[in-house]
């Protein structure tokens, strides 16, 4: 069986959404959008790369497909000279990491790499040196930075991007608020004009030159949908990970996802209605959702297959058990994912089949349910249990870091007023 995480699978969903807005929006200016970083509570963290003995000969830059030794040939570099470098490197930094998009600062003399200078991430350069009998060597420099806490806000008129564009928000913050939300937000149906978002990130800055580099992690973000608003906060809870909780300590990962599909559309909704192929009035007991044959299937939540077959009109289905009374069923699949059997375990974002038109349907779509005490309720109108929730020391160390975190908002607020 074929499995992915769930942040894995909501990332496809966020670029799908923000290809037409990237194509139109240079994510690299997105420092150029962003109002001057107000120095509150700066946290050093760990200057800026490396200095060169001498300028670079060339910058490189990292496209698909490339590995560094594909990279340091099409440079100039031979093979044997080359394999070397990444040697003394791989000592330090896996040559696998490379990113799209990221720069390499080369240094050649007569076909002789001299010198190569990178930052695999925020925190840290490498700077690889040529000594004099023709060995490498690896300086790993950590950078001198600050955590900056920035504030961004915006009223949505058309689109959430278009009104995280205009306000300053970088495209990567924009994609973990999406992610974060994305429990509890139909992005595709429940964001109206007037709606609004505040966000709050920690954006690192060199400590020398005030320069922005990149972008930290998000911090609290907050959305007003038809006068509804909802606030998460960043929180590591001992022992885990960090992630986003509400107010109350619940986290924003849910039991169950609300689509089990990307890019989906609602054609058939819960309740009465007249059946397509039957013709005559019954109770649908799930909802349709309208995307194209071969389209991943996503178990809603870690759970174990309880059916994993043809079952009459609803053709290849897949029933899933989880926790609390809860199951889910897929129904139409074009084909169940290989090795997907009864008493399989799987896990929330694994793909358990695809998109197809079996059984009675009229054309390909996903129908999906989900049963409490194998009773069929709206997928769409129930509410999901969340998957964690912070009790105890984890509770009250969470509180003090709301207030911590409101507090700084409030001093972000006031700067902006004064700044008018």
């Amino acid at each position: 069986m074929v499995t992915q995480s769930r942040r894995s699978a909501l990332a496809l969903t966020a670029l799908g959404l923000f290809v037409l807005w990237a194509l139109a929006f240079d994510p690299t200016a997105g420092a150029k959008l962003l109002p001057a970083p107000t120095p509150v509570g700066e946290t050093p963290i760990v200057a800026v790369l490396p200095t060169a003995t001498h300028a670079p000969s060339q910058i490189v830059t990292v496209r698909a497909g490339d590995t560094l030794m594909a990279l340091l040939q099409r440079a100039g570099l031979a093979a044997t000279p080359a394999q070397a470098a990444i040697d003394a490197l791989r000592r330090d930094w896996d040559p696998r990491e490379l990113k799209i998009g990221q720069e390499i600062a080369l240094s050649l003399d007569r076909g002789n790499l001299t010198q190569l200078r990178l930052s695999p991430d925020l925190h840290r350069d490498l700077a690889l040196t040529r000594s004099e009998d023709g060995h490498y060597d690896v300086t790993v420099q950590p950078r001198d930075l600050l955590r900056v806490p920035t504030r961004v806000a915006g009223t949505i008129s058309s689109s959430l991007f278009e009104a995280a564009r205009d306000a300053g928000l970088p495209l990567a913050v924009l994609s973990d608020v999406i992610h974060a939300f994305s429990f509890d937000v139909d992005f595709q149906r429940e964001i109206q004009p007037g709606d609004s978002f505040e966000v709050m990130y920690d954006q690192p800055v060199e400590n020398a030159t005030g320069r922005i580099v990149g972008t930290g992690d998000l911090v609290y973000a907050a959305m007003t949908l038809s006068g509804r608003l909802t606030q998460l906060y960043r929180y590591a809870p001992t022992g885990g990970s960090p992630a986003f909780f509400n107010a109350t300590g619940a986290g924003v990962k849910k039991a169950l996802l609300r689509t089990p599909v990307d890019g989906a559309r609602i054609t058939s909704p819960f309740g009465a209605r007249m059946h397509p192929i039957l013709g005559y009035s019954a109770m649908h007991q799930g909802v349709d959702f309208g995307v194209p044959p071969g389209t991943p299937i996503m178990a809603s939540g870690d759970g174990v297959v309880a059916t994993a077959g043809w079952e009459g009109g609803y053709g290849n289905l897949v029933v899933l058990r989880h926790e609390a009374g809860y199951s889910t069923a897929y129904a139409h699949m074009s084909r169940i994912a290989k090795g997907l059997r009864l008493g399989t375990r799987v896990h929330q974002g694994d793909i358990i089949g695809y998109v197809g038109a079996t059984g009675l349907a009229t054309g390909p779509h996903l129908h999906y349910e989900v049963r409490i005490n194998d009773r069929p309720v709206n997928p769409m109108g129930v509410r999901m249990p969340a998957a964690l929730k912070l009790d105890g020391r984890d509770l009250a160390a969470f509180q003090q870091q709301i207030a911590a975190i409101d507090q700084r908002l409030a001093d972000l607020r006031d700067r902006t007023v004064a700044a008018r």
